[in-house]
């Protein structure tokens, strides 16, 4: 007797279950054991009783059976019974060896002389006493013999329906008693494995809150009530929660940082670059007041005015270009490689590093402008730095089949190990602020974010090449190479 669990049921179900799967079990075995039990002690006292109304019964018809006096031994079928009322005889019927009624306790219905039962000289009659547990009534068979031949035969039978009755009350208490208490501790199991399981259940709402967005801490007024193991691991799964956000906090900090670093060291030179046209516009300043009225002087200092504030303002728009963050999404446009392209030299010239850039796009991509040009930087930046003086940094800019690629190339001593691994997975932790890296992580994750993949590739003649592929989420690409 069980009942099979499934699987996907929860614990709380699942418990409750072979709790009362067990009861019923244990409720059963025991049940037939007592009523088992009874029927034997019922059987027993039965026996006793039936054992004593024969005995005296046999002993006050004997010499009558002898002599065959039918009044007598009906007036002692009488008394017997009106002695033994507790025993509860229906009906009593004392036969001669031949089965032949001498005299019954109910004279019309077994009239002297009727034939009840043929039983051969000399063969066993019926068996001297048969009780059914639950059986309304009980029969029993007493011979009365005498040296050399039987000389009657006393036929009993006891009305048991009380018997019968106490039993099925057995039954019934034995029911109501078993199910309560199935019902009973299986509420009792249900509340203490719920009691129990909801520390597990919060910590897998948290844990489930932790795979979907971000890891939130167990309330501390929770912690506090929680008791053992389970306040043990509420307080280690916080200390984790607070320790991957302070490392995430400070992977944001330490990239913006480095981002703030970067816009540091192209001020200098952008400061420098702006520096340069102003000495020639103050010039030409001076020489419009000194000599502004003649024709020729006037011209030349205009025409170098013009060229050093549109110099200023290309420099000025390409570094507003560049680090800007835009309100809206703006998709990437050919003008945006070209800015580069303006902002990058004078890093280069400083390095003495050459720089050429391959712009092949003729028409807008829909792809965001910001996180590539932040990348693009970063990967031109880090060239620029690993290129040995008079060596070339080269970038190509295409639209191909697998999306938008960009390569930027150098001739350095080649991108160490654990970089490369740093620059192409994008699932990587950010690096410590002491080892190095973090630009690279940063470039991983700006690239991710969009869906695109890095490729570092070691140039046979020494040097990097890393590649950009980004797809391109359109019916059509803007512009095939």
């Amino acid at each position: 007797m069980g009942i099979s669990l499934d699987r996907s049921w929860p614990i709380t179900v699942k418990v409750p279950v072979a709790v009362a799967s067990l009861m019923l079990l244990v409720g059963f075995v025991l049940s037939e054991r007592v009523l088992s039990r009874l029927g034997d002690t019922q059987g027993r006292h039965l026996i006793e009783l039936s054992q004593s109304y024969l005995d005296g019964l046999s002993s006050a018809i004997a010499p009558s059976i002898l002599r065959e006096d039918n009044w007598e031994i009906y007036d002692a079928i009488a008394r017997a019974q009106a002695i033994n009322k507790s025993l509860h005889p229906i009906e009593t019927i004392v036969t001669n060896a031949e089965g032949a009624v001498i005299a019954a306790s109910d004279p019309k219905r077994h009239p002297v002389g009727s034939t009840i039962r043929p039983t051969p000289i000399g063969s066993k009659p019926l068996a001297s006493f048969s009780f059914d547990a639950g059986a309304d009534n009980a029969n029993a068979v007493r011979v009365l013999s005498y040296p050399g031949r039987i000389a009657g035969i006393i036929y009993a039978t006891f009305d048991t329906h009380h018997l019968a009755a106490e039993r099925r009350d057995v039954v019934v208490a034995l029911a109501l008693t078993n199910g309560a208490l199935t019902i009973l501790l299986a509420a009792a199991g249900w509340f203490l494995v719920a009691r129990m399981m909801r520390p597990v259940r919060i910590l897998s709402e948290h844990l489930g809150v932790a795979r979907e967005t971000l890891a939130v801490p167990i309330p501390e007024i929770v912690v506090s009530k929680t008791r053992g193991e389970f306040g043990r691991l509420f307080r280690g799964y916080n200390a984790l929660v607070r320790s991957m956000k302070e490392r995430e906090d400070l992977g944001k900090r330490l990239a913006e940082e480095k981002r703030l670093s970067s816009l540091g060291r192209l001020a200098s030179t952008v400061a420098h670059e702006i520096n340069n046209p102003l000495g020639g516009l103050f010039n030409a300043l001076a020489m419009l007041k000194s000599h502004g009225y003649l024709s020729n002087v006037r011209d030349n200092s205009l025409g170098l005015l013009e060229r050093g504030l549109i110099g200023i303002r290309d420099v000025v728009r390409t570094t507003l270009t560049i680090y800007r963050t835009d309100n809206v999404a703006r998709n990437l446009a050919p003008s945006d490689i070209d800015d580069l392209g303006l902002l990058i030299p004078p890093e280069a010239r400083r390095k003495g590093v050459q720089i050429k850039i391959d712009n092949e796009l003729r028409a807008i991509v829909p792809l965001p402008s910001t996180p590539i040009r932040q990348a693009v930087l970063n990967l031109l930046l880090n060239a620029v730095a690993a290129a040995p003086p008079g060596s070339q940094v080269q970038m190509t800019v295409v639209t191909g089949s697998e999306g938008l690629e960009i390569a930027v190339a150098d001739r350095g001593p080649g991108l160490p190990g654990f970089a490369a691994k740093i620059l192409t997975n994008s699932s990587a932790a950010p690096p410590p602020l002491d080892g190095g890296g973090l630009g690279l992580w940063t470039i991983s994750r700006l690239i991710a974010d969009i869906g695109g993949q890095i490729e570092v590739e070691y140039l046979v003649h020494g040097g990097t090449a890393i590649r950009l592929t980004i797809p391109i989420l359109s019916t059509e690409l803007a512009n095939v190479a």
